[in-house]
């Protein structure tokens, strides 16, 4: 006599909850007997044998498994409902019949993530909401700027294997496309992981001489935070004249990326002699060193975009 019998007997409550478990068990053993070939199946078990324990947990797992399915049939998945599977409670990973694929998150689950580390690091670039949006698949090549196009996606994908890789010049006129390609470049390495950092120049230029003036430190923090970014994108390089001491400035941050061989991305419109009128030949030469030059030649592409609208 075990136990549990034992207290039966002398609780009369304690009896009758005893017959109502055995009750359930037999009626949940009859059930799994009664479907046991399903249940083989579904798990991929054959014609082994199972002992009266294994087969009722055989039957909870395809019972779990089949709950699961369904929940997921009506999931009305978006980005801001979507959290981690509930299928991943510790309860349920002692079943062992249980493959590894049921508590492994489930591909919506995957993408919610992926999207959320993406717009975390789009957030973090520095880009404004207007170019946040800009990326390869928005963009509409024509015979002038599908090399363009080609050459950026390809720095992405040697950016990914490789943290050192050359950067780009992306030299054009005014409206070409060049920031819509270093926008898409930002956030294809987003997707990639790799947190980039998107900075206007001119309006870098207005910070260094607002905080000299000031002495508020805020410039200071942003070339900080752009000499060690993982990717750095300067565009709109040398569209206004900058003092001596700006100029200094520039060359602190593109010699400490040279030095240290982080992948940079510059966009202008300025020839070479241009260039090095206004930033120096010293950080003209490490740009040139640092960087695959890739001429657009087109019209304007906002108005060619606008006008296809």
């Amino acid at each position: 006599m075990d136990f549990m019998e034992m207290l039966a007997k002398r609780n009369p409550n304690m009896q009758r909850i005893l017959m109502e478990t055995r009750k359930k068990h037999e009626e949940e053993l009859k059930e799994a007997r009664d479907h046991l070939g399903e249940i083989q199946e579904a798990l991929g078990l054959g014609n082994d044998h199972l002992s009266d324990d294994d087969l009722l947990e055989a039957a909870e797992a395809v019972e779990m498994m089949n709950q699961k399915a369904y929940d997921c049939h009506l999931c009305t998945f978006t980005v801001e409902n979507c959290d981690m599977c509930k299928y991943t409670n510790i309860v349920a990973r002692s079943n062992k019949y249980l493959r590894d694929d049921y508590f492994a998150p489930c591909s919506m689950y995957k993408t919610n993530r992926k999207l959320r580390e993406v717009s975390k690091l789009m957030n973090a670039s520095g880009l404004g909401d207007r170019f946040k949006q800009r990326r390869f698949e928005t963009f509409r090549p024509d015979s002038n700027t599908a090399g363009a196009k080609q050459e950026a996606e390809r720095f992405c994908e040697d950016l990914r294997n490789n943290p050192k890789a050359t950067g780009l010049m992306l030299v054009g006129p005014y409206g070409c496309g060049k920031t819509h390609l270093a926008a898409s470049i930002v956030h294809r390495c987003a997707e990639f992981g790799i947190a980039g950092v998107f900075v206007v120049v001119p309006e870098l230029l207005a910070r260094i001489r607002t905080s000299y003036r000031t002495g508020d430190g805020k410039a200071e923090a942003v070339i900080d935070m752009a000499k060690s970014a993982k990717l750095l994108v300067l565009d709109d390089l040398g569209a206004e004249k900058a003092s001596e001491w700006v100029k200094e400035q520039l060359y602190m941050l593109v010699n400490y990326r040279y030095e240290h061989m982080l992948p940079t991305v510059v966009t202008t419109n300025c020839s070479g002699a241009e260039l090095e009128q206004e930033l120096g030949r010293r950080t003209l030469s490490r740009l040139v060193e640092m960087t695959k030059p890739v001429n657009i030649h087109a019209s304007d592409y906002r108005m060619k975009l606008a006008a296809s609208r």
